[in-house]
């Protein structure tokens, strides 16, 4: 029978501490024990999650160097001058534009979407000069329809932000409207480079559904029962 040292109350002889005071219980004919070391640390260390995506990006951006310069010092020694590496030039300006420079610049979003549409731009005049040709692909397909895309990016980007009130099935039907549309748009503009303008065909393919389903989203939404049961099931 042992009793707390500070309180006198009766002690089980299990009990690690007073049950009443909390005083701890310590027998002084109990062989005391070393504790062994524990495998692991005694605190939990944070680590430091945040990334520098500025010094990342700017990493692959030199590392991108290395197979332009490969590149091109190839095509100078087999052809001995610039031609088919100016593709690859362009290529890599279109994938630092869209993937890299976001990382290193902050911008407004429409200057990232122009910075995008010119690059591309110059993607495509590299490849007609590279071809010699009627630049009537040029100026009556690649530019409008890069042109085009850019602006639905843009508009994609700006309901895609948090200040943009609209809900989210209105959103989604926005975006399948600017989808179909864009489609019609571009069998415009081969009609126009084939110097063929007519009533739109294959492209109705891609606006009917798109309208469908937009229709569809613009119901659910009026419905406030069902737009709740996905909003938790797909949890947005």
């Amino acid at each position: 029978m042992s009793y707390c040292v500070n309180c006198g109350v009766e002690l089980q002889k299990s009990e690690p501490r007073c049950p009443l005071c909390g005083t701890e219980v310590i027998n002084p004919n109990e062989i005391q024990e070393e504790k062994p070391l524990r495998p692991y640390p005694s605190h939990v260390e944070h680590l430091d999650k945040t990334v520098d995506r500025r010094y990342i990006a700017s990493f692959i951006s030199l590392l991108m160097l290395i197979p332009l310069f490969t590149v091109m010092l190839a095509n100078i020694l087999v052809n001995k001058q610039l031609t088919w590496s100016y593709f690859v030039l362009g290529g890599e300006l279109v994938l630092f534009t869209v993937f890299l420079l976001p990382m290193i610049a902050r911008m407004p979003k429409i200057l990232y979407v122009v910075i995008d549409a010119a690059a591309v731009g110059v993607l495509l005049l590299l490849i007609q000069i590279m071809q010699q040709g009627n630049w009537d692909w040029f100026l009556l397909l690649g530019l409008p329809i890069t042109g085009l895309t850019a602006i639905m990016c843009w508009f994609f980007s700006i309901m895609a932000g948090p200040k943009f009130k609209l809900p989210i099935f209105v959103r989604f039907s926005l975006a399948l409207t600017c989808i179909g549309l864009l489609v019609v748009a571009i069998e415009f503009f081969i009609g126009l480079y084939n110097h063929m303008l007519s009533w739109p065909t294959w492209s109705l393919y891609v606006l009917f559904p798109c309208l469908v389903l937009s229709s569809s989203l613009l119901l659910l939404n009026r419905r406030a029962r069902v737009k709740e049961e996905i909003r938790k099931r797909f949890y947005f």
